[in-house]
């Protein structure tokens, strides 16, 4: 029986992911397979197909005409109506684009072309929005999922995976076909026959992906009871390493078992298990087989309890290259492919207050490195075996001494490739050592600058002062190397002098700068602040009542917290310093360490995202054209309904309802003893419900 290894949407579509390559290179090495699915890559092209624009532009049409037509809407209906109406437009872009967006991003003469990519950049960004109104109540992209108001619960999560809402549910259908119905008549076999199939690993590497893992989960296990469905990656690990005893048995209700911390000794265990696995129905006899697996949690169907593998973690000098084999690498949205390469685990510095990444409980992982002998030999082979010549270092961060003996061996061994990755600032890179790994081939870095305060750097257990960051930063740019910068504002105990000090700070240095982010502080579970919160001023961490996957730690700070004013202030500034940069999000290019940016760094060089983009202003943020008309019902109707009204009606509503939501708490429901911010489906639906319905007209 075959075993798969999937990664699932939502997630970038520009470059292959790491993690499940690595795995299958471990299990081949072992006399072991698995065949490694990317289905992000292939939703993203199904999602951008000619029907399935022209069935997303019917469904909006048709819920547009539906709503236009009664006699009066209520708050939650207007939220939806508005969208409707703003979408139209956006979906009407997607479905007359010419050339197709795909094409834009795959072929060298639209990708670099900086009005194209903007224009291709823009319409995504339309399609997803009209792609969010047309399965409201729910928010899509490349790097989301999610509802538009209230985090995920379980019950949230359950009405989700029965795949009436999610936009997948025909893509997943046609990669996993109904044998029993599969029509044979056009002599092509079906992507996946899981009547061959035995075991199906689902690796969720970012919360954006966590909604469609568990849809694609329940979904295989209702077409094929028999397969052993299994859920892993950073992403899923980080939910269920904290979760209380009730909502690890909810999470896994949807599959056999969860992989955590690191997987390669869990696979090698089990899959030769899964024939023993499939031949019983017996609870207890299963659970035989997976009680000693290293790193699974599965459920103890005696005790009715959760149970965790005995920890194992890969000792890196033992690590096995990737193996991409299964994967089409030109399948990307990019014109040229890439490869992911992890010379290194885990954090060398591991001291940071805010950060909790990767697979560990708290903090990151433990560091461990790949000789940098072995890992240049790797990379030349990888390079060679897949005709690729960029290469991202995908690990939380390489230590200096390691960067600089790994840029040597690369020279020494003759390794020609142009790298990128991030990396932490430190003293020891000196104006020669940057030279050298620009000679190597590293092209753009980025570091975790954090903050323009030296305060706030020492409460933040950086390191590291501002005039280190300063001067290593110009050693770098200075020896040719695109600098990244990754900035935040809100740490506890920050001031508003100091977050602009961060904002002033990249202004001073933007000859040296060649792009930036500034992002919000967002409080992680396996934190130091959240160990030691009263360290830094914290006084209670909680939750939201719906936030049941406990993404979002919200908290109380003995100095109080920011009023909107304060935080327009700083939102003013960074889009002031920002105007001269071509900033965009994730994945796209203008956004930190993406296959895209890096790409654009490769062709024009570090300035590019203050030059090149800058020419091509009309097609940034200019109007777009009228969209050519898609003749499908409801996308031209006139509306009957005031949108002005509506969005008058929605500011007055939020601006009250998240005051209350996210800074009050109420007692946890069930008995338990912490408080949590009445921020839950059904908070949500009892405030909605006391707006006053809006009647036809446009007055």
């Amino acid at each position: 029986m075959e075993a798969l290894l999937v990664h699932p949407p939502f997630a970038d579509p520009t470059q292959p992911y790491l993690s499940l390559p690595t795995l299958k290179g471990w299990l081949r090495a072992r006399g072991l397979d698995a065949r490694v699915l990317d289905l992000n890559v292939e939703a993203a092209h199904w999602l951008f197909e000619p029907e399935q624009l022209d069935h997303v532009g019917r469904r909006l049409g048709a819920r547009f005409v539906d709503l236009n037509r009664t006699q009066a809407l209520s708050f939650d209906q207007q939220r939806e109506y508005r969208a409707l109406v703003e979408c139209r437009p956006k979906i009407e872009h997607a479905i007359g684009a010419d050339p197709r967006i795909p094409d834009v991003f795959q072929k060298r003469e639209h990708f670099y072309d900086a009005a194209a990519y903007a224009l291709a950049r823009r319409k995504v960004e339309g399609y997803f929005e009209a792609l969010s109104a047309a399965f409201w109540p729910f928010r899509f992209g490349f790097n989301q999922c999610t509802h538009n108001v209230v985090p995920w619960s379980f019950d949230l999560l359950e009405e989700y995976a029965t795949g009436a809402k999610s936009p997948l549910w025909g893509f997943y259908d046609a990669m996993f076909p109904d044998m029993g119905t599969f029509d044979w008549s056009e002599g092509k076999l079906p992507p996946v026959d899981l009547t061959q199939v035995g075991f199906v690993g689902i690796s969720i590497v970012f919360p954006s992906q966590i909604p469609e893992a568990l849809h694609l989960a329940r979904f295989l296990k209702q077409r094929a009871p028999h397969v052993f469905v299994m859920l892993g990656g950073p992403g899923i690990h980080q939910v269920a390493i904290h979760l209380e005893e009730s909502l690890r048995l909810r999470l896994l209700a949807f599959a056999d078992a969860i992989g955590v911390f690191e997987g390669e000794k869990t696979l090698e265990t089990l899959l030769p298990r899964v024939a023993s696995l499939s031949a019983t129905t017996s609870p207890s006899e299963r659970f035989e087989l997976l009680r000693d697996v290293p790193n699974l949690m599965c459920v103890d169907p005696a005790l009715e309890s959760v149970h965790v593998g005995p920890r194992w973690s890969l000792d890196l000098r033992e690590a096995e290259p990737p193996d991409y084999s299964d994967l089409d690498l030109d399948r990307y949205w990019a014109p040229s492919r890439t490869l992911l390469y992890a010379p290194t685990r885990g954090c060398y510095w591991g001291k940071c207050s805010f950060c909790y990444y990767g697979l560990a409980e708290t903090a990151t992982a433990k560091y461990r490195e790949i000789p940098p002998e072995q890992a240049a030999t790797e990379l030349g082979q990888l390079s060679r075996r897949y005709g690729v010549k960029n290469v991202y270092l995908s690990c939380d961060v390489l230590s200096p001494v390691y960067a600089v003996k790994l840029a040597q061996a690369l020279i020494d061994k003759g390794v020609k490739l142009r790298w990128s990755s991030d990396l932490k600032i430190e003293a020891y890179f000196t104006p020669e050592r940057c030279k050298l790994l620009f000679d190597s081939g590293l092209r753009s870095a980025a570091f975790g600058i954090e903050s323009g305060s030296d305060r706030i750097l020492e409460l933040m257990r950086k390191g590291v002062d501002r005039k280190t960051l300063t001067d290593v930063n110009r050693a770098f740019h200075d020896a040719g190397v695109a600098t990244e910068w990754m900035t935040f504002t809100d740490h506890p105990d920050e001031a508003l002098d100091e977050a602009l000090d961060t904002v002033h700070w990249i202004e001073e240095q933007k000859d040296h700068v060649d792009l930036f982010i500034v992002g919000k502080f967002g409080l992680e579970a396996g934190s130091h602040i959240a160990q030691e919160p009263a360290r830094y001023g914290v006084r209670k961490i909680y939750w939201a009542d719906g936030d049941e996957l406990r993404l979002y730690a919200l908290f109380t700070h003995k100095g109080g917290r920011r009023g909107r004013e304060v935080d327009l202030a700083i939102e003013r500034e960074i889009d002031r310093v920002g105007a001269e940069w071509d900033l965009h999000p994730y994945p796209w290019a203008g956004a930190n360490s993406t296959h895209h940016t890096f790409l654009h760094f490769l062709e024009f060089g570090p300035r590019v995202f203050k030059t090149h983009f800058q020419r091509a202003h009309a097609a940034l943020r200019g109007k777009l054209p009228d969209p050519p008309v898609a003749h499908i019902e409801g996308l031209r109707e006139k509306i009957r309904f005031n949108p002005e009204r509506m969005a008058e009606n929605e500011q007055a509503f939020f601006a009250d309802y998240l005051e209350r939501a996210l800074y009050t708490t109420v007692p946890a429901r069930g008995g338990a003893k912490s408080d949590v911010a009445p921020l839950s489906l059904a908070d949500y639906e009892a405030a909605a419900g006391e707006v006053r319905l809006l009647y036809p007209g446009l007055r």
